[in-house]
């Protein structure tokens, strides 16, 4: 992160919205290298040469940091961005060390700000794929900018707390500055400001939930637990909600709430008396970083809300085909789980054994479906029981992709780790790293290779359980990603789920291993190995030995002749492939047909010397 002298005094809410729109201009610049510019040779980085006209902040940045220049072209608009970073990293995770300059044909070096960049990249895209100026992509980058700003206008970062599950939510409540990948990471569309600021999870907000009583015989619901969903939300709602056996309990998050009491069919179930609104009530549940699904610690389960708003790509409403599904992988993960227990005792996974929701069952299809969705509750599994005694529960986003705020946080559990015979730093990195990988990798691989389901062990998805600074579990979730290999899925074994629902579940073996390489190698690992060896490349290539080391490990002890062929292709160098989230928000696809292009994959030029052991 580099940073500007500043001429007398500015304000806070200046500087948060200098410092988000610097972090965006990184971003989309992260998205364009990766996406266009280093696939079609526009991209180099390197020594300054005849760049005789360069700005002298570049020169000076250049001198004072021993950086490398960025030099991008964007041949069909004749335009050229210049920067500077630390060093030319082969998966295009950048860090940038001086203010971004464009030059336009015959004319001098411009200082960019993030508008500008943003309409540069956009009108390069625009010409390059015959299409019309995407105004609602440039919407988001704004609305990711205000919202990134008032994050950093009230962040107050700093150690997490020793008390485990507090310290589970202020790293849910961490994320500062998001995806690094993304061109609009913190665009939330649908929610006014004030709203924002009142739920987001960066604020380190709370809130109570607001609950609706519904007619019984409207009671949509499942559970393959012992006990019915709507007997477990009345059990945990408040004392003061009087029981009544003609009805049944839904909890919503407040904002949401507000956006069912606009809808008409339920407006009119109201006044019917199928639906009473009983308000917010109870203790605050905490927003996690999914901004939708709430946590209280003495509660078993977290609630994952349905919410009418659009979070960076996608609305996140609870469809009723998702509710479903996460009771379909829910039963089948319980029939695996004894297997992953015994080879691999340090994962858990965070069933989704119930949903609730309402049929108010009027006979106008679309008004039911939305409302249904609309109150579409899910419960997924506490810590409870699978927290470890002593372990302290960390989003592994807030470790690996929070920018500064991560590297920070991750310095402080390598500080905490003991060190047998006073062993280097590095060398602590790469043991806890080791670990980590160890504990993730083997369990997701084994989960699509010997049985054909699919996680996505992105950063929001994975909770890494430390103590003492070492890592002690690994918590997999959200089963909205987790999908099944058709081929081993057939519509028989899924006989018990509607065919919407059993089409969402469905990812071809190709799919299957794009998306896991994808969450795993790219989201995942690249992160984390460019911000635990932040600044050395050297590390750097240690710690992707460590990967290296492990994929060998598990081909050796889980392997068959499929994995063989996957495994081989990435020992030998195969492109990981990467999620394209500029190219995808430029055309406006739904996020599930996102395509992937090639991200260099540093494994293969490590060579069998440099494996770890």
């Amino acid at each position: 992160m580099h940073s500007h002298n500043l001429a007398g005094a500015i304000d806070p809410a200046s500087l948060a919205l200098q410092e988000a729109g610097r972090r965006s201009m990184e971003t989309l610049l992260n998205c364009y290298c990766r996406e266009v510019a280093g696939l079609e040779g526009q991209l180099s980085v390197g020594p300054l040469f005849g760049q005789s006209d360069s700005p002298a902040s570049v020169h000076l940045a250049l001198r004072r940091t021993g950086g490398r220049a960025m030099h991008i072209r964007l041949p069909l608009t004749g335009e050229r961005v210049l920067t500077v970073v630390d060093n030319a990293c082969s998966t295009g995770n950048y860090r940038y060390l001086s203010p971004m300059y464009c030059k336009a044909p015959g004319k001098p070096w411009a200082l960019l700000d993030w508008q500008t960049l943003a309409g540069l990249l956009l009108r390069e895209l625009s010409v390059k794929y015959g299409q019309p100026a995407n105004d609602e992509l440039m919407q988001q980058i704004q609305d990711s900018v205000a919202v990134t700003s008032a994050v950093l206008s009230a962040a107050c970062p700093g150690p997490f707390s020793p008390t485990p599950l507090q310290a589970f939510v202020e790293s849910e409540q961490s994320l500062v500055f998001g995806h690094p990948f993304h061109p609009s990471p913190k665009s939330r569309q649908g929610i006014s400001h004030e709203d924002m600021r009142r739920y987001s999870p960066e604020m380190e907000t709370r809130f109570a939930l607001h609950y609706f009583a519904v007619r019984r015989e409207c009671l949509l619901q499942q559970s393959v637990l012992a006990q019915p969903c709507d007997r477990l939300v009345a059990e945990q709602a408040p004392a003061e909600i009087a029981a009544d056996e003609d009805f049944f309990l839904i909890p919503a998050h407040p904002w949401q709430a507000r956006h069912l009491l606009g809808h008409p069919g339920v407006a009119a179930a109201i006044r019917s008396g199928r639906i009473r609104d009983l308000g917010q009530q109870g203790a605050p549940f905490y927003p996690t970083a999914s901004i939708r699904t709430l946590f209280h610690p003495d509660n078993p389960y977290f609630y994952k809300c349905s919410l009418n708003v659009r979070i960076t790509n996608c609305v996140r409403k609870n469809a009723i085909y998702e509710l479903e599904g996460a009771l379909q992988v829910t039963r089948i993960m319980r029939t695996l789980a004894p297997q992953l227990q015994q080879h691999f005792p340090g994962v858990a996974v965070m069933e989704e054994p119930a949903f609730i929701s309402a049929d108010l069952k009027t006979g106008d299809a679309q008004s039911d479906k939305a409302i249904t969705e609309g109150f579409g509750l899910i419960l997924r599994r506490g810590f409870d029981d699978v927290l470890h005694p002593g372990v302290t529960p960390l989003l592994a986003g807030a470790l690996f992709g929070n920018h500064i705020y991560g590297e920070a946080r991750m310095g402080e559990l390598l500080d905490a780790m003991p060190r047998r015979g006073g062993s280097p730093r590095e060398e602590t990195a790469e043991a806890w790293f080791s670990r980590y990988v160890g504990e993730l990798m083997y369990p997701v691989l084994y989960c699509y290779f010997a049985h054909g389901v699919i996680f996505e062990p992105h950063l929001q998805n994975v909770v890494i359980g430390v103590a003492e600074g070492q890592v002690r579990q690994v918590f997999l979730r959200d089963f909205e990603g987790v999908k099944l290999v058709q081929e081993r899925f057939g519509a028989k074994q899924l006989d018990g789920i509607s065919p919407r629902a059993r089409e969402a579940l469905w990812y071809s073996a190709e799919q299957g291993w794009k998306r896991i390489a994808y969450c795993l190698f790219v989201n995942n690992f690249c992160e984390a190995i460019n911000q635990i060896g932040a600044g050395r490349p050297a590390l750097q290539n240690r710690l992707w030995a460590v990967v290296r080391y492990h994929l060998h490990a598990y081909q050796s002890q889980y392997g068959d002749d499929v994995s063989a062929r996957c495994i081989n292709a990435l020992l030998n160098g195969e492109a990981f492939p990467g999620k394209a989230n500029l190219i995808n928000r430029f055309f406006k696809r739904p996020d599930r047909a996102s395509g992937y292009l090639p991200v260099n994959n540093p494994l293969g030029t490590l060579g069998e010397n440099r494996a770890w052991s």
